[in-house]
């Protein structure tokens, strides 16, 4: 049963691939030379490091620790859900 099971859900996937390809239409417009795009991506790239070290406006700079500490903040809760499950046995 397992064996079917999974042959049944390797065609399913690949009939679904199948019909994801034809359910987009190309566009008309031209496409974008590889050269704009390496140097948009270039762009973006230069100007990341700018955006890292805005400033906050005068009158939320006394809060700047605790926007220095946001950032993190989803990472701690990932791994309090792995230390959730462990202390509950990984049910």
């Amino acid at each position: 049963m397992a064996r079917s099971s999974g042959l049944l859900v390797l065609v399913a996937a690949l009939a679904a691939l199948c019909m994801l390809q034809s359910a987009f239409v190309p566009s008309s417009k031209p496409q974008v030379s590889n050269e704009a795009a390496t140097l948009a991506a270039a762009g973006a790239v230069l100007a990341t490091p700018e955006a890292a070290h805005a400033r906050l406006p005068e009158e939320f700079v006394i809060f700047a620790p605790i926007v220095d500490v946001l950032p993190i903040l989803p990472v701690f809760f990932f791994l309090l859900a792995f230390l959730w499950q462990a202390a509950v046995g990984f049910r």
